[in-house]
């Protein structure tokens, strides 16, 4: 998760500066992952009782959606941030142009503020000379929904819902995955009960796992959550 460098002051033998670099998308992408199997497994645990509200439960989908959301912007901010310093670990695949106008843009864009996360890729996929990511399907469409998933939950206003009034997440959501075992069975409407189960916690880690993984191949790029070595691989 960390580089470290040696930089050359007026002499290096008498000054040595060290400095480290973290790279955090590998960690919100595993806690997004752990949060999920927690999820599953509680889920599973207490089917014999469903259906029935678990505040437990109910944590750890939300941990999932919303760590998810964060690897996806942590891992694009971090090639343009390496980009802007001139760091070469992640972009030294990337030809001089290519890192010039990233670092430009980024510079430009207050460190990316003023665009949204996923047009930040296909702002890096330009600048490469790539073509963006194709919007149509999946991962794409999943990803999106997931954003909007995230949004929601991150910016909440109490909202009424019903049997015949449903939330409008329920039609992007419901069919993208399996519902919320533990509520399945009762008369809530689809939305927040059946949707945030762990079908929802996995398809959330693991559609921006294979939209990042898209990216990086596209652009012929090692990405810090591809070669870190915890003894611990991410499941297909």
């Amino acid at each position: 998760m960390t580089d470290v460098s040696v930089h050359d002051t007026a002499n290096l033998s008498e000054s040595v500066r060290v400095t480290m670099r973290h790279y955090l998308s590998t960690s919100h992408l595993y806690a997004a992952r752990y949060a999920a199997e927690a999820a599953d497994s509680r889920e599973t645990a207490l089917l014999a009782d469903a259906p029935t509200f678990d505040l437990r439960h109910h944590c750890l989908v939300i941990s999932a959606v919303m760590e998810s959301v964060a690897f996806l912007e942590a891992a694009i901010n971090e090639i343009f941030q390496d980009a802007e310093d001139g760091y070469p670990h992640h972009v030294k695949g990337l030809d001089h142009n290519c890192r010039e106008l990233m670092a430009a843009f980024w510079f430009t864009t207050e460190r990316g503020h003023r665009i949204n996360t996923l047009d930040r890729y296909d702002v890096a996929l330009r600048f490469a000379k790539k073509t963006i990511l194709d919007r149509s399907r999946k991962p794409h469409q999943d990803v999106f929904a997931l954003i909007k998933l995230r949004n929601h939950l991150m910016h909440y206003r109490p909202e009424e819902v019903g049997v015949h009034l449903e939330h409008k997440l329920a039609d992007q959501l419901r069919y993208r995955f399996p519902s919320n075992a533990l509520m399945e069975s009762s008369g809530n409407p689809d939305f927040p009960s059946k949707i945030l189960g762990a079908g929802c916690a996995n398809w959330a880690w693991r559609s921006v796992r294979s939209l990042v993984e898209e990216f990086a191949q596209t652009m012929a790029l090692r990405l810090h959550f591809q070669t870190a070595d915890y003894g611990d691989p991410l499941p297909n």
